[in-house]
């Protein structure tokens, strides 16, 4: 195997893990509430966490409130090659968390808020003892975390007509960890490993419109404008031959890329069957494609890659579902969704760094609401159907994927 191309495919792999987190974790919400009606927020969620998903729905809260959101994420992701060789992620675990706060200023006129969340991220972890089918072209570790600022301000125009605009301020941390066969280059030699890791920032918009109708029927319009990061840091590496370096490499260098998180344009609708009973409906299309090629910069390593540039090849997806909500009484609330996305990575460019396909959600979830204070609880089932790969670009790849997520969310909100 090309030592170049070795390269190629660690720093890809990276990239479309990256991208492919917008898409697999900014579908399942971060809120108890939200998460409960996954499939039919848009319409019906009136916790803090509206902020961001929907923001002309913060003028239904009536007091100043902050909410924060604690999650636990236990994965089951495997690969079973067609070469044979088998590869499951070693750390399933994953916390993110997130925090929202709305303060009315003319009540049911004027409302402002701001959320701090990690909408966009992804983590996956692999054994660095891999079958050596893999261990050469599959990252034993690579990560992206995106915090994403949303201040946001909402504007009764008039008792049917809501408007919202906010913005997506995101800080970006992309991280990638990968075995290298510095024999390929150089016979002999041990293998050692390369670091991809980069840091940027990226500023966005976001409008929400809400519409009545008539009473007890909700439609909301969300637009969001695509958000494109510039990364900057290092390239290192370790175990290089000492003849590489005599010939120019470096045992570091700086790394830059640029990477564009989609924007989509989401549509739901709301209606009140009775005075206990809440039903919506969501769909929701991503510009998936807007990023054809991705920049590779590393430097005076420049020579380790065949190309300046990767081809993506993404497809738009959609995104679409239905939840329920039963009020018990005036404090306790069940719930209940389901959320389809659409798959939109080509087989040509799949990679088990991001072993995603089309994803079923499934949810349960229970709320308490007192005075000043609330508690939601809901459990999520993510599934992804198992996808055959036979036409990938890196033949390693090519095989049977399976990825699984268990969501426990947990919500506290705190009225003043």
């Amino acid at each position: 195997m090309n030592s170049r191309i070795v390269s190629l495919i660690l720093f890809y792999g990276m990239i479309c893990n990256a991208a492919r987190a917008a898409e697999t974790l900014s579908v399942v919400p971060d809120s108890a509430q939200a998460l409960g009606i996954v499939g039919g927020r848009f319409a019906n969620l009136h916790d803090a966490s509206a902020v961001r998903v929907s923001p002309a729905n913060i003028l239904e809260i009536q007091q100043p409130e902050l909410l924060v959101n604690l999650a636990a994420w236990k994965g089951d992701i495997q690969l079973d090659a067609s070469s044979g060789a088998k590869v499951q992620m070693s750390r399933p675990w994953v916390f993110p968390a997130s925090i929202y706060g709305v303060l009315p200023l003319d009540t049911g006129r004027l409302a402002v808020g701001i959320g701090i969340s990690t909408p966009f991220g992804l983590a996956s972890v692999y054994p660095r003892d891999m079958d050596l089918r893999l261990r050469y072209v599959l990252p034993y570790e690579s990560s992206l975390l995106a915090v994403n600022i949303t201040p946001a301000v909402a504007y009764k125009v008039t008792d049917n007509l809501r408007v919202a605009i906010g913005l997506d301020v995101i800080y970006s941390d992309l991280q990638l960890k990968q075995i290298y066969p510095w024999s390929v280059p150089v016979p002999g030699s041990p293998d050692g490993e390369v670091k991809f890791h980069g840091k940027g920032w990226g500023l966005g918009a976001y409008l929400g419109v809400n519409w009545t109708p008539t009473k007890g029927h909700r439609v909301a319009l969300i637009g969001r404008l695509p958000v494109r990061i510039r990364y900057k840091g290092d390239f290192t590496t370790q175990g290089m031959p000492a003849v590489l370096a005599a010939g120019g490499f470096t045992e570091t260098s700086r790394f830059d890329t640029e990477l564009t998180y989609p924007g989509s344009v989401g549509l739901g609708y709301g209606i009140d069957l009775s005075e206990q009973w809440t039903l919506g409906f969501d769909f929701q299309w991503s510009a998936n494609s807007s990023h054809d090629d991705l920049p590779l910069q590393i430097g005076n390593n420049q020579a380790l890659l065949p190309s300046n540039s990767a081809p993506f090849g993404w497809q738009n997806s959609i995104d679409l579902g239905t939840g329920v909500s039963y009020k018990i009484d005036d404090n306790w609330t069940v719930r209940s969704g389901y959320l389809f996305s659409e798959n939109s990575q080509p087989a040509l460019n799949y990679t088990p760094s991001a072993a995603v396909y089309d994803r079923h959600v499934f949810s349960l979830g229970v709320g308490w609401r007192g005075k000043t204070c609330g508690v939601d609880l809901t459990y999520a089932y993510v599934y992804n159907p198992t996808r055959t790969i036979s036409g990938a670009s890196q033949p390693a790849f090519n095989g049977n994927y399976r990825q699984r997520w268990h969501v426990l969310s947990l919500s506290v909100t705190r009225r003043f």
